[in-house]
């Protein structure tokens, strides 16, 4: 890609925190920006690349990934991870921002070094920092919001002036509550991400707080672009509804041919791929429940039990990926199969898969989901109705987006323990998979919105044309 007057290609620096659920979508973006001619490298903490090339082990050395992508790892301090039990969470901010901000530097400057300047930094939310690196050395910079746009909009408005009616309306006891901010429909209290809730540093998660209000602080000072996973078509709205900046869709970053093994996607732990898939083979189209509920933190014990309870009472195979078969070797759950053994012949239970492969599958009919923002853009665009199960942070708002805005799936009721129980997911899995009204309008959705996130990454789809359009800046 040539600018105007034969200037050199820009070269895009992509900045993450070392979390799969960040790595993989900057991976996918900045697959798409090289396709679209650009030069990358892509820059997380050491930790995090060590996950992705294991051999490594010195912060300075570079790599190249299956996708051809160079990989520039910088240092937080945490080189070999944060560990709960003996790092301090109040200290990790602080570290991670002086420690960051130098040994960044030092990527962009051996970049430089090498005739591959930096023309952009582009960064995601818990790296809120990377602009005082770009700006040091007279580098644009640009956002890289991996959660829906609704959610950037309700998180603006609450930093700026709206925080004590959205933690009024989050804390709603009856959850009644409804709130309107400008530029979006009326939310209930369910709707909302749960950090417009947390009042109190005591709180969990409320570390959470004091990173966004940072990040809008930064965003309100130089009002850089704000590059959003998602599509035109879905959140028309909420793209526009935030004065003052311009969200980009370029989404959704979903890997091109689902049914292919991901050359840009972060596995935590080694797996066997024709296990599961081969046992997808063997079951009928949109028969089979895939659950699944994220990398970061596991649900409680409670949870899983009912959902247990719920598979079994709903008599459908199912695939359950849990983080507690990939953690302890041999782990079972409740008599559930672990490691890819069977459930008296119902369902398996795995330490990890290759999700989109996986809900690419005729066989796979409904995804039971903590609703994070990757899975649902993966569901959506592999046209698979959701059951969705939400835990904290954006997931409330996604699980509204996917029930009521998409109409691709349904939201279980949790109690007043934050638990979905057997009778309510049972009654949910039947919903979106039955022969029942409900049932076949979710699956027209969800067959809808496929045709239309297919629409949006294909040649001269939205994702092409706004990515294009905004490298043409640099």
């Amino acid at each position: 890609m040539e600018n105007r007057g034969g200037a050199p290609s820009p070269h895009l620096l992509f900045v993450t925190s070392p979390m799969q659920g960040h790595i993989n979508p900057v991976r996918r973006l900045a697959a798409r920006v090289a396709a679209a001619g650009a030069a990358v490298t892509v820059s997380t903490a050491v930790s995090g690349h060590r996950r992705m090339f294991p051999s490594l082990a010195s912060p300075g050395e570079e790599a190249v990934d299956a996708a051809g992508l160079l990989h520039a790892p910088f240092s937080d301090g945490y080189d070999d991870g944060f560990d709960p039990r003996v790092h301090d969470i109040r200290s990790y901010a602080a570290r991670a921002r002086a420690v960051g901000c130098e040994t960044l530097a030092g990527v962009v400057a051996r970049l430089a070094e090498r005739g591959r300047p930096v023309t952009c930094v582009v960064y995601t939310f818990f790296v809120s920092w990377v602009p005082e690196v770009a700006r040091a050395s007279g580098i644009p910079s640009a956002l890289f919001w991996i959660q829906p746009a609704a959610v950037f909009a309700v998180y603006y408005h609450y930093f700026h002036g709206q925080d004590a009616v959205l933690a009024s309306c989050a804390n709603d006891p009856d959850r009644d509550a409804v709130v309107q901010l400008p530029g979006l429909p009326p939310l209930k209290s369910r709707a909302l991400p749960s950090v417009v809730s947390l009042t109190s540093p005591e709180e969990r998660g409320y570390e959470v707080v004091g990173t966004l209000r940072n990040l809008f602080l930064a965003l309100d000072e130089h009002r850089p672009k704000v590059l959003v996973n998602t599509f035109d078509a879905l959140e028309p709205d909420a793209l526009g509804a935030v004065p003052g900046f311009e969200l980009v869709a370029v989404g959704p970053v979903v890997p091109d041919d689902a049914s292919a093994p991901s050359t840009t996607d972060l596995s935590l732990c080694d797996h066997d791929v024709s296990g599961y898939m081969e046992w997808l083979d063997t079951k009928a189209a949109r028969s089979v429940v895939y659950v699944s509920f994220g990398t970061i933190f596991a649900v409680s014990k409670r949870q899983e039990l009912e959902t247990l309870q719920a598979l079994k009472a709903a008599g459908r195979p199912y695939l359950w990926v849990s983080r507690k078969v990939a953690e302890v070797d041999g782990a079972e759950l409740d008599g559930a199969g672990a490691g890819g053994g069977a459930d008296g012949g119902q369902g398996i239970m795995v330490g990890w898969c290759d999700q989109v492969r996986v809900l690419s599958h005729p066989a796979v009919g409904c995804f039971v989901t903590h609703c994070g923002w990757n899975s649902a853009l993966e569901s959506i665009a592999c046209g698979v109705p959701v059951v969705a199960v939400p835990q904290w942070t954006d997931q409330p708002t996604v699980a509204w987006l996917v029930e009521e805005c998409a109409g691709v799936g349904v939201r279980a009721r949790a109690d007043g323990e934050g638990v979905a129980e057997r009778g309510e997911l049972q009654r949910c899995v039947e919903t979106v998979m039955g022969d029942g009204e409900a049932a076949l309008e979710i699956r027209a959705c969800a067959a809808k919105w496929m045709e239309r996130a297919r629409e949006a990454v294909a040649a001269g789809g939205t994702l092409e044309w706004n990515l294009r359009a905004f490298l043409s800046g640099f």
